[in-house]
């Protein structure tokens, strides 16, 4: 027991030490080209409290980009604190246009026979440059799971159309070879915002699922992962390696986890 407490204390020594970059995906998990879930994006703010309406109070409302976000451009602290009051003001007025105007939608058939193929598609407006999108079981940010683990059965890979209109095929070419591309998630690149115009980068991804074998009622959502701070002209630093990051840091609660309203599907 005293080993482990050990190692578990050298773990948390090396998080401190590491802080927030230890876990940022600066423009989006390109490497992890797998079955995703918002799970993986502990340093992301969330959309509303809602989606954290599981967890207890305290943890939700630190959370919530109001207070793990905004908080901190408002009062000039961490990765802002060496702005202008101007520009903190503008960068806060820029992220909470992108807030008020992002949007996922999920649309899907209420009604299934059991192994019926039947098509979901999601409709994601905001980000810039890289975002994300993930078909999941439930809306809760620390418990939705990829879909598969309720019995579907995701039918080839996921049909992605970025904000120019083109169909992309980027993130499952990223599959190894001999690997099958039947994955739950979706990497959508180029993304451009025009936060002035209040014009939102828009994407598509169509999947093609099979129900479960097990008559029930199930429910289908999608989570939505877009960084808040890129599209501003303030919201960027670039690093002496030539490096473009968000004010906020590879590791910083500018990125957001959004649910599209879970949808139910009776399997009879």
């Amino acid at each position: 027991m005293k080993r482990f407490a050990s190692v578990v204390g050298l773990f948390t020594m090396i998080l401190a030490i590491a802080g927030p970059q230890a876990h940022g995906y600066v423009g989006g998990p390109v490497r992890n080209v797998t079955d995703l879930a918002p799970t993986c994006a502990g340093c992301h703010s969330s959309f509303s409290r809602d989606q954290l309406r599981a967890e207890p109070e305290a943890l939700a409302a630190s959370q919530v980009k109001e207070n793990k976000h905004y908080k901190a451009i408002e009062e000039g602290t961490g990765p802002y604190q060496n702005m202008s009051p101007a520009d903190r003001q503008k960068l806060l007025a820029d992220v909470r246009t992108m807030d008020e105007n992002a949007s996922i939608t999920l649309s899907a058939p209420s009604s299934l026979r059991p192994g019926q193929e039947a098509q979901v598609t999601v409709t994601v407006k905001g980000g810039q440059g890289v975002v994300g999108v993930f078909l999941v079981d439930t809306d809760l940010r620390f418990q939705a799971r990829p879909i598969q683990g309720e019995g579907w059965v995701i039918v080839g890979p996921p049909k992605i159309w970025g904000g120019d209109g083109q169909e992309q095929t980027r993130w499952v070419d990223s599959r190894a070879p001999g690997l099958r591309k039947n994955l739950n998630s979706a990497l959508i690149f180029d993304q451009k915002t025009d936060i002035a115009a209040k014009k939102l980068a828009e994407a598509k991804v169509v999947w093609t699922i099979k129900a479960p074998q097990e008559p029930g009622t199930y429910s289908v959502s999608a989570a939505f992962h877009f960084g808040a701070e890129r599209a501003s002209s303030v919201g960027t630093v670039t690093t002496p390696t030539g490096a473009v990051l968000p004010r906020g840091g590879p590791g910083g609660a500018s990125a957001r986890v959004m649910f599209a309203k879970p949808v139910s599907v009776t399997v009879r």
